[in-house]
This record gives structure tokens, sequence and C-alpha cells, in this order.
């Protein structure tokens, strides 16, 4: 990456966790709600055998209660989760995801490790993405850890739902070879599928 990319970036990614950490508590639940209203609207979501999601980290919109929803109609879920080595997606049961622990960069994460195979996992598998940005063409800006970037290039390509507030919403992002683009976006606003 050159390093005028990087600057490029490492402003963008400033800027938009600016926005993100602005909204005030009352907002944010109220933005989550509609979110999560609007997730729970799409027929990926619905029909998805396992839902992968992530635990906010206080600024990002929280999919938990999208999680319970998917446990309780008995589609499984995962969470990411460091193994040592790398982050991993690994599967967790309802009481799971109220033991959490900080991990790696104190992110909360599921306790025991349950590795799920993204490349043998059978029937339709949802991926919420969080994100410091999207733009127009669903690409997406993370914090640069490339992690959601290789979760998509891994095994069978899941449904990449970006999981984002209005706020953080552009025309366009710089993009590298290797970043992946998102199958769609959902804000409080609603839900945007990109064209294929």
């Amino acid at each position: 990456m050159s390093d005028e990319l990087k600057s490029s970036k490492k402003l963008l990614r400033k800027h938009f966790l600016g926005l993100r950490t602005a909204i005030t508590a009352e907002d944010r639940l109220c933005l989550d709600r509609s979110i999560a209203d609007h997730v729970r609207g799409m027929k990926e979501f619905q029909e998805a055998s396992v839902v992968a999601g992530y635990v906010t980290d206080g600024t990002e919109p929280d999919v938990i209660p999208l999680l319970r929803d998917a446990l309780r109609r008995g589609s499984e879920v995962c969470l990411p989760k460091w193994n040592g080595t790398e982050y991993i997606l690994s599967y967790v049961r309802e009481d799971g995801i109220d033991r959490l622990e900080p991990g790696k960069w104190g992110l909360m994460e599921p306790v025991a490790t349950d590795p799920a195979d993204l490349g043998k996992i059978c029937g339709n598998l949802l991926l919420l993405v969080p994100g410091v940005a999207f733009d127009e063409s669903f690409a997406r800006l993370g914090r640069g850890g490339g992690i959601y970037d290789r979760f998509l290039a891994a095994g069978r390509r899941p449904f990449a739902l970006g999981v984002f507030y209005e706020c953080q919403r552009t025309l366009t992002l710089p993009r590298e070879k290797h970043d992946a683009f998102l199958d769609a976006a959902v804000t409080e606003s609603g839900v945007r599928k990109r064209i294929t």
C-alpha cells in the first residue's frame, strides 16, 4: 500500500470514527432498534442457517439482539475470536452470548473456541460486518486489520451485510485489491443492496 493511500485511509478512519463516536447513547439505542428491524425484515436474515456477527465496541451498531433472534429460531451463530494466531469465527450457543471475555485489543469475544469452517457450512450464511465507513459501490473501510476481508475470501462466500449508521455513508472510498465488496449495507434509514 502506498504511503498516500495509508494516509488517506487513516484520515478517513479518524473522521468517520469521530462521527460514530459523537452519537449520543440515547440516539444510539433508537438507531440500533431501527437497524435491527430492517435486518429482521430481510430474506437473507430470515433464511440464514448460520448468522455470523460481532460484539460492538460501544460505538458500532449492536447486533447481539439479532443473534439472539437467530438462536431462538434455530440458526447457528458465530462471533469473531482470537485463537492465538488469527481471528476466526467461533460458534456460540445461547448461554455463550452472555459469557464473553476481553480478547485481543480488549474486544469482547466468546469464552469457548468452537471454530466454524466457512468452506463447510451447509445452508445460507449471513455475515454481519461492522466497519468505519461504506460507499455507494459497497466498498467498506474497516479498522485496517483485514479480518473481515479474510472471512469473505475464505471458503464459500457468505452474504455480506455491512451494518452502519447513516453518518458512515460516503460517495467513494479508496480501495486496495484485497478489499472485498459488501453485498448490502443497512443503516437506520434502510437496506441498500448491491446490484450485480
